[in-house]
């Protein structure tokens, strides 16, 4: 065992990590680490939406969630003739799994892009959106948003006691 897997083992085993990053994406790889250490409610999303991208062989590249079914698609994506592949997908439904081929996977991805396409549209161009629609992504104002979005999902849900919203109410 070298000197640097023995550094890296000891560190983690104290909750610290040890990693080259290349030197282009030094800054990226620090902000990433740092959203994903934060000890709050943003860090716990964060660190929950990662979990699932870590239990598969291949890198991860996409995952499509239904409310009964999951396709991950496992990369990386390999370039042939101006097209990309990925290596393949994995479907996960209640009856079981299945794994498709990279050109399954591509046309797979295809369909699903194109009804994802479909039902974003349907919604940007109903009338009762219109008044909202703007050219440019709003950023968040965290504090004022995540207020207004809090306070909607009370008005549209039954009034149901947690600690958690007791929490919150104060």
């Amino acid at each position: 065992m070298s000197i640097y897997s023995m550094l890296k083992a000891a560190l983690r085993a104290q909750g610290w990590i040890l990693a080259r990053v290349p030197e282009d994406d030094e800054l990226h790889a620090a902000e990433l680490v740092d959203l994903l250490t934060e000890d709050n409610a943003d860090g716990r999303a964060r660190r929950f939406a990662l979990a699932s991208w870590l239990t598969f062989e291949r890198p991860v590249i996409a995952r499509f969630l239904g409310e009964t079914c999951i396709l991950t698609i496992e990369g990386p994506i390999y370039l042939k003739d101006g097209f990309g592949y990925p290596l393949g997908s994995q479907m996960q439904t209640e009856f079981g799994w299945l794994a498709l081929a990279p050109v399954e996977t591509g046309q797979l991805i295809d369909e699903l892009r194109a009804a994802i396409d479909l039902v974003l549209m349907r919604w940007f161009t109903d009338p009762a959106m219109v008044p909202r629609q703007t050219s440019s992504r709003q950023p968040r104002e965290r504090f004022f948003d995540d207020h207004l979005a809090r306070t909607q999902i009370r008005l549209a849900t039954p009034p149901v006691r947690h600690e958690e919203q007791a929490a919150d109410d104060q």
